[in-house]
């Protein structure tokens, strides 16, 4: 054999055995880069689809904050719509707060006169009083009176009688022709006092008038109509910054100041007002706590409890 040819073959073999060993790394590297890029393939598909279903839920959401969204602006609507509405009420509840005040001052102007009338009618009913109890000195005087009454009317009749006969005897002398002496005087008796007998009635005023020597006693009725028995009212106002009630029932219905009233609606007891002024047809109360001015409304009813 020839050594050239060895060596060659050896060479040749020696490349073939690289060349196959290269070839087996390079598979090698080829498989192991293709199942790295199949794992980042498979891993970039996972991420994609959580990114779907990421992007599905933010639409979702979306959707649910663009109809929470229109919601809200439905509710603002209303919400502006009924602060109009309150506004407006607002607007109408100080027209009538301002017509309450005046109404109010009307009242307590009106109740100032009451008060002032019925303290001179107070004074009246002292002064009546105080006559009723001059009435038995007063009755004692008409006796007197009457008793000298009989004795004036008893002197006027021996006066009548007098006269009657001195007029006879001047008959007598002026028929006998005989000149009759100047007439004596007749000293005429005082006239009786006439005293109208007093009704029977009561008596409580009494009038007395003098003219000359003639005395008149008269004594007078008053009539007290007996008090009716109060009736269920109701209320008519209600005023919420003074705190006070003014109820139908007055001084006509046998309300008195002071006195207690129960306020109810239906069937359900609200509380008690305490009377402060009475007028002959109505009544001004201020309320027992824990009763205030927000529980009652008008025309609640109101009896004398």
């Amino acid at each position: 054999m020839n050594p050239n040819k060895n060596s060659s073959g050896k060479v040749l073999v020696i490349f073939l055995v690289i060349f196959v060993i290269l070839s087996l790394s390079l598979a090698g590297l080829a498989m192991f880069f293709l199942s790295k890029e199949k794992e980042r393939r498979i891993s970039t598909e996972t991420a994609l689809q959580q990114s779907v279903a990421s992007a599905a839920k933010l639409e979702a959401k979306l959707q649910d904050a663009i109809k929470q969204g229109f919601l809200l602006q439905e509710k603002n609507k209303e919400a502006d719509e009924k602060i109009n509405g309150l506004l407006d009420e607002l607007e109408l509840q100080e027209g009538i707060r301002e017509e309450l005040k005046k109404e109010n001052q009307a009242l307590k102007e009106k109740f100032e006169k009451e008060t002032k009338a019925k303290a001179e009618l107070q004074e009246k009913l002292a002064s009546n009083a105080e006559e009723a109890q001059r009435l038995p000195e007063l009755e004692a005087q008409l006796q007197t009176e009457q008793g000298a009454r009989r004795e004036l009317e008893q002197k006027l009749s021996a006066a009548e009688e007098r006269a009657k006969t001195l007029e006879e005897a001047l008959a007598k002398m002026q028929q006998q022709g005989v000149e009759s002496p100047a007439p004596v005087p007749v000293e005429a008796a005082p006239e009786a006092p006439q005293v109208e007998e007093p009704q029977q009635q009561e008596t409580p005023v009494i009038k007395k008038e003098s003219s000359g020597n003639k005395e008149e006693i008269q004594l007078e009725k008053i009539v007290v109509a007996p008090a009716k028995a109060a009736p269920e009212g109701r209320v008519v106002m209600v005023d919420t910054e003074t705190e006070f009630v003014i109820v139908n029932l007055g001084a006509n219905h046998g309300i008195k100041e002071e006195q207690v009233l129960a306020v109810s609606r239906g069937k359900d007891l609200l509380g008690e007002i305490k009377v402060t002024r009475v007028q002959p047809e109505m009544s001004a109360a201020d309320f027992i706590p824990p009763l205030t001015s927000r529980q009652v409304r008008k025309d609640d009813s109101v009896v004398i409890k």
